[in-house]
């Protein structure tokens, strides 16, 4: 397994492979069309593109020249926001996240900073559960109208390193 920055070249693979495996993710918690309508907004070629160009960091992991995982984090102010971190369903369990976070930490200190936040969706009870179990502690809850009539809850998690 390899990790490697998303670049301009690669926007087109990581928009195609990262909506699949959102929606593949989120259609049995929001419904498809909430699913499909949160994956056009973050992670169409058009978001990954303004993405990359404020910053933030996009990276995909592959495995035998495919992509089977990704991530995306940017700094926000004295921390890191951990935007995306999703494994293809095959791909679950073998410590991607692990993987990941790891990058992810690993990024926070190299830019002097000691502190990861992320949000994670309120009934993503699996995903909260990892957070919780990697020592992310929830510091607040937020309901954000993302248009269309639809809503994000989600908690708010941080991590000190």
């Amino acid at each position: 397994m390899e990790l490697i920055n998303v670049d301009e070249s690669l926007i087109e693979l990581t928009s195609d492979f990262a909506q699949s495996v959102f929606i593949d993710y989120y259609t049995p918690l929001n419904g498809s069309e909430h699913a499909n309508y949160m994956a056009d907004m973050f992670l169409s070629q058009k978001a990954i593109k303004e993405l990359l160009g404020e910053g933030a960091v996009f990276k995909l992991v592959m495995d035998d020249n495919k992509p089977v995982a990704y991530t995306e984090y940017k700094k926000d102010g004295d921390r890191v926001f951990l935007s995306k971190l999703y494994a293809h369903k095959d791909y679950r369990g073998r410590k991607l996240g692990d993987l990941m976070l790891n990058d992810c930490i690993e990024y926070t200190k190299s830019s002097g900073l000691n502190k990861i936040y992320l949000t994670v969706n309120k009934y993503n009870t699996p995903s909260y559960n990892i957070y919780l179990h990697k020592g992310f502690k929830v510091i607040d809850s937020v309901e954000t109208d993302i248009g269309h009539g639809y809503i994000m809850d989600d908690y708010i998690m941080e991590l000190t390193i």
